[in-house]
């Protein structure tokens, strides 16, 4: 005879609170350590997933929690690394660690909220052991076009960071991101390679680097004229960036044969180069007016206009009208 059993209203909604799963914890927490917690929301474009084992199960996401932090995934631990050097934990939208998963307790599978708990050993004594930390896209790679690659996409000009005190126990929240939502502007980058300023230049490979696509130098793939819609969004070499919006900075620095268009004293050059954008349903590109962030030097009042917020020192800017 069949024995059915019937949950009662109460014991679903519990069930539906942990993400309906009645698997295991991934992993056993090791004694003596506390559980710090990392997630970024990527529901504004929905442009990363979870990678696909080769048995079928779950696999990382490109999303990497890069930081003065090293990972062991046998252990899933971090320990200091003040040399950035990885591994880095990679975040998953997998629901909580607890219960099959790697996010932190309380999260969601498949929401496009990503995450992961690490495990971190408490300091015996003293103020507290601080880890400094930001994202990485670590699907970049090298490439014929992208001849610089870099993940890097953490949107402040200050890292994050998280402390654990002496003796914790209780959870570590680690504040996270929401990234910001694609926009329809294009951005246009143009070098007259006989306006230059005066410098051993060599022209021979001209790229581009910008905080809009997480800093890889792009290889100018025509002539000495490139755009954004060329570089980010499917199909081109930065898949998971977009277009940018009204009020954004796009910093940016050109780069001649691996040697970055700067003077002396390490500011951005501006001679010979020239920025325009498109917004979405316009035929042509407007020219802007490109600002550069002062850096220490003797140029300052000459080669840069002063300083702006969340830019950094030495690079050339625009702000999308």
């Amino acid at each position: 005879m069949k024995r059915f059993s019937i949950l009662s209203a109460a014991a679903i909604a519990v069930l539906a609170a942990c993400g309906g799963s009645s698997k295991p914890p991934t992993f056993k927490q090791p004694a003596g350590t506390t559980a710090v917690n990392f997630s970024v929301d990527d529901t504004a474009n929905k442009v990363y997933t979870d990678s696909t084992l080769p048995d079928g199960g779950v696999g990382p996401s490109d999303l990497q929690w890069k930081g003065a932090m090293l990972y062991d995934p046998a252990t899933n631990k971090v320990s200091a690394d003040s040399s950035w050097g990885g591994p880095f934990a990679a975040l998953y939208d997998d629901g909580p660690w607890t219960a099959g998963g790697h996010e932190p307790e309380g999260s969601s599978g498949g929401d496009h909220i990503f995450g992961v708990t690490v495990f971190v050993t408490p300091p015996a004594s003293g103020s507290g052991d601080t880890y400094s930390y930001g994202l990485n896209d670590g699907s970049i790679k090298l490439t014929s076009t992208v001849i610089d690659p870099n993940g890097w996409i953490w949107p402040s000009s200050t890292n994050g960071s998280f402390t654990v005190a002496p003796g914790a126990t209780a959870p570590v929240k680690a504040d996270g991101v929401a990234l910001k939502k694609f926009g329809t502007t294009d951005v246009q980058f143009s070098v007259n390679t006989a306006s230059l300023a005066a410098g051993a230049w060599d022209t021979s490979v001209i790229s581009v680097k910008s905080s809009a696509w997480g800093w890889s130098g792009i290889k100018f793939t025509s002539g000495t004229t490139i755009a954004m819609s060329q570089i980010v969004g499917t199909g081109n070499p930065i898949v998971h960036a977009g277009l940018v919006s009204t009020g954004d900075k796009v910093q940016f620095i050109v780069v001649f044969n691996g040697k970055e268009y700067k003077s002396g004293s390490g500011n951005a050059l501006l001679q010979g180069v020239t920025v325009g954008t498109k917004a979405a349903g316009a035929s042509t590109y407007t020219n802007l007016a490109i600002s550069v962030a002062c850096d220490v030097g003797s140029d300052n009042k000459t080669n840069c206009t002063g300083t702006a917020a969340g830019i950094d020192k030495g690079n050339s800017y625009i702000t999308i009208p």
